[in-house]
């Protein structure tokens, strides 16, 4: 989650009542110290204001680990049983899109787990570099064709998310723009594919990340 998703939700999350998102699924949620550490701005603006209004959370991951309250394979039918038992009001999902073959099967997963009229709040890449987790997909809608997943749900919002630029997250270590990209502008025959996207990630220095951003309510 970068910061204008974090940011983001900080802002959409308080327009809805506590009695229509909780419980929140918070799903591909990593652990808590990747949310308080690794990524602090992600406890600071969306989890930290719900905790302060009681709303419920349930983290859920793949993996296992400390925070993690829920580990379960969305695309497994019998972890989907186990995940529909929270009884989730709301569902949280950020930049997971991008990383699945089957978007449509995740999106209709993602509201199996929701009543009607619960609420759903969606993010995906829309300006950003190739990250493997543990593939990229290159997944880049805009808002609109986002919304397109969700085609029998009423979409309430749809925006794009400025973010940082990849110089504003190097600019305290420089020496990883030398190595990683300036140096390798020499040594393409190292790794063909890794050479071209260490390359293209350089159009970011000076242009902002953006991200495509939606709230909807299953109808």
């Amino acid at each position: 989650m970068m910061i204008a998703d974090a940011k983001w939700l900080g802002r959409v999350l308080p327009q809805y009542t506590d009695e229509e998102i909780s419980p929140l699924l918070n799903i591909g949620s990593s652990t808590s110290h990747f949310r308080k550490v690794e990524q602090p701005h992600i406890e600071e603006y969306v989890f930290s204001p719900l905790s302060k209004r009681n709303v419920e959370v349930l983290h859920c991951d793949l993996k296992e680990g400390e925070g993690v309250d829920l580990s379960a394979d969305i695309f497994d039918d019998e972890a989907i049983k186990i995940l529909k038992q929270a009884g989730a009001k709301a569902i949280i999902c950020t930049h997971m899109f991008e990383h699945v073959k089957d978007r449509e099967n995740l999106a209709n997963r993602l509201m199996s787990l929701i009543p009607e009229s619960g609420l759903f709040f969606i993010s995906v890449p829309y300006s950003y570099h190739h990250h493997a987790d543990p593939f990229d997909t290159m997944f880049r809608p805009s808002p609109d064709e986002l919304a397109t997943l969700f085609p029998n749900e009423k979409i309430l919002q749809k925006e794009i998310l400025v973010d940082v630029t990849y110089w504003d997250r190097i600019k305290k270590r420089p020496f990883v723009l030398f190595f990683r990209h300036f140096f390798r502008v020499f040594i393409p025959f190292i790794s063909w594919s890794k050479w071209k996207r260490s390359m293209k990630k350089l159009y970011w220095l000076f242009h902002h990340y953006k991200v495509s951003a939606i709230v909807g309510r299953k109808n």
